[in-house]
């Protein structure tokens, strides 16, 4: 079993390939000291009509796999409302998957729901900027 990060660690995460009208997720998550836990909140927007918000507040878990010689790190999301409103757009379940330990950069698979709607959004790029690594 990994064991869990030495380090706190908190990270901005950019989710989306900012294609001209495609969805974008930013989102700050943290894993503390010694926890495979994860935590933070997100802001899912799209340039559309009409335009798409959803703040989502996250909760999970991150974990370290290695098979055939790399090295992924995975954090596996679940996602509700930040806002107590009925019906709000939000991302219900968000994996990512960076490249090495701590990584920069990697790939991220999540789904959003807008009114009854329920979309997913596929393999696309993540970038994260480590903002404090204590």
């Amino acid at each position: 079993m990994p064991q869990p990060p030495p380090l706190d660690h908190v990270g901005q995460f950019k989710i989306g390939t900012q294609a001209p009208g495609a969805p974008f997720l930013n989102a700050l998550l943290t894993v503390p000291q010694n926890s495979n836990s994860v935590t933070g909140t997100g802001v899912l927007t799209q340039a559309i009509s009409p335009p798409l918000r959803a703040e989502t507040a996250f909760h999970g878990f991150v974990e370290i796999l290695v098979m055939g010689g790399q090295t992924t790190q995975v954090f596996s999301l679940h996602g509700v409302p930040f806002l107590p409103i009925v019906g709000p757009p939000y991302v219900i379940q968000l994996l990512i998957s960076l490249k090495e330990i701590w990584g920069n950069e990697g790939t991220a698979t999540y789904t959003y729901v807008d009114g009854s709607a329920r979309h997913e959004v596929k393999n696309v790029p993540a970038t994260v900027k480590w903002l404090l690594q204590e």
